[in-house]
């Protein structure tokens, strides 16, 4: 990812709010990346538990409540995690060909004033398109959340089971 600004230059406004707009949509992309392998690591964890703690709990004892708890964390972390690792429709890019053509002809018009307000449009254009995926990703960072406190709630419940008996 290389910028803009030229080695030794000094950056203008608009290179500045153009690579804000590029840095913001890649950190985005980086936090769902972060969050979708979290889950993998948090599936096996759920499964590990369930099969461990879980069999060893079933075949001793059944289920009682602190068990039922236990499978109800297991049930509702795995349906999280197949809803996290769902295709979600989040765009982490912009089509080139359709960013040209729409700035082509503001940057033709100021390219003898040697103006670049048409990159700091590219710039609000990758914001926007942050903007755009704000709520989706605010609701997998829950979810991961989510995710990780059933895990938890599944491995103490199993624990208690075994601790009652």
């Amino acid at each position: 990812m290389g910028s803009v600004v030229g080695v030794g230059s000094v950056a203008r406004l608009e290179e500045i709010t153009y690579e804000a707009g590029r840095h913001a949509l890649a950190d985005q992309e980086m936090l769902v990346s972060g969050i979708r392998q979290r889950t993998g690591t948090l599936l096996a964890a759920h499964a590990l538990v369930a099969s461990f703690l879980g069999a060893a709990v079933i075949r001793a004892h059944g289920l009682d409540g602190f068990g039922w708890i236990a499978l109800g964390a297991l049930v509702l972390g795995l349906g999280a995690a197949a809803v996290l690792l769902a295709p979600w429709d989040l765009k982490f890019s912009l089509k080139a060909r359709d960013l040209y053509t729409q700035l082509y002809q503001r940057a033709s018009a100021e390219a003898h004033d040697d103006t670049l307000s048409w990159l700091a449009e590219a710039g609000f254009t990758y914001q926007t398109r942050c903007e755009e995926n704000t709520r989706k990703v605010q609701l997998m960072s829950w979810l991961s959340g989510a995710l990780g406190i059933l895990m938890i709630v599944q491995t103490l419940a199993w624990l208690a089971t075994l601790a009652v008996e």
